[in-house]
This record gives structure tokens, C-alpha cells and sequence, in this order.
């Protein structure tokens, strides 16, 4: 996949979502920034309204409650479980998610982390199943204001992303002890 996003509807009411980071810092701070969702609205802004989880540690099963607002004019309410954790290179999430409370939708999001010799690169994959079939211009339509909307969003989401990485690498370093 070509950095930056991309958005297809595979068939029917399928849409395929993706986006890569390079984000620069070690990989075990973005992982944990990525896997703590509830903490998402601190550094994803303004994408991420709220964001509640019933559950204090970052483990399969645990589930979060988040509000999303990109740029069109519509909410997206996500409630989402980790399905699968391998510290620090991939997080997988089962989602079920509405738009604007209505219109449900389902499907797995991935974050596959590489560290490599410029940075962290990370690449988000999500496959969402609508529930149900929408007419063939609504669906076109829906493809490309979810792609317009999900590059937006992850643009932002980016460089909130980098900024939290370096704070926390800037509060490691002020607290490490010198020689």
C-alpha cells in the first residue's frame, strides 16, 4: 500500500480502509499509544470525542466505547474489542460502529507496527462490512466520502500520533539518570 490513505469497495457493501505512518520514536511508545484507545481523544484531536473502556489493562477481550468526528458532517460511535495483541507489532480490533446512530457496520481494524532505520512505520487496515445494502450511486458515493474522510482523519491522527511520541520520549529522557 502507497503511504497515505486509500478506500475500495471490494463488493457489495464492503469497504476497504488503509493508512501507513512513519512515525519517529521507539516502537514499544507507539505501541503503547496505539493499544490504550480510551487515551486516543488526548492525542487524536479533533478526531476522537470520547473514548471510555470498562477495562484498566490492555488485554484480548478488553473493550472501548469511542465518538468520532472526521471532517464531513456525521459522528461515527465505535464500541471495540481486542481480538488480537503481539507487543510490539500488531493490535487487531473487532468493530462494530454506526454512522451518525444509524447505518451499522462491522469489521476488523489492524495497526501492523515495523520499526525500521527511519522510524516506526505503521500501517492501519481495516475491511468494514455495512449491514445492510445500500443502492449502487449511495454506495459509490459512501466509498469515496469514507475514503476522503478516513485520509482526513488519519492525516491528523498522524501528527498527533508523532507529537505524543515525542512527549513521552521527552519525559523518559528528563527522568533518565546521568552519567
Amino acid at each position: 500500500m502507497p503511504s497515505g490513505g486509500s478506500a475500495e469497495a471490494t463488493s457489495g457493501d464492503v469497504y476497504r480502509l488503509g493508512y501507513r505512518w512513519l512515525i519517529k520514536g521507539p516502537i514499544d511508545v507507539v505501541f503503547d499509544l496505539l493499544s490504550h484507545a480510551r487515551d486516543y481523544p488526548s492525542w487524536w484531536t479533533p478526531c476522537f470525542k470520547s473514548a471510555e473502556s470498562d477495562d484498566t489493562e490492555v488485554a484480548v477481550g478488553a473493550r472501548s466505547h469511542l465518538r468520532v468526528r472526521a471532517r464531513l458532517p456525521y459522528e461515527l460511535v465505535w464500541d471495540i474489542t481486542l481480538t488480537e495483541l503481539d507487543r510490539p507489532n500488531l493490535i487487531e480490533v473487532d468493530t462494530n460502529l454506526r454512522l451518525s446512530g444509524h447505518f451499522p457496520m462491522r469489521g476488523p481494524i489492524r495497526y501492523i507496527l515495523t520499526e525500521g532505520p527511519d522510524g516506526v512505520t505503521v500501517v492501519n487496515d481495516q475491511v468494514i462490512v455495512a449491514e445492510r445494502k445500500l443502492p449502487r450511486p449511495l454506495r459509490a458515493l459512501l466509498q469515496r466520502a469514507f475514503a476522503y474522510n478516513h485520509a482526513w482523519a488519519f492525516r491528523i491522527g498522524g501528527r498527533g500520533l508523532q507529537r505524543a511520541v515525542d512527549r513521552v520520549v521527552a519525559a523518559r529522557a528528563a527522568v533518565a539518570p546521568t552519567a
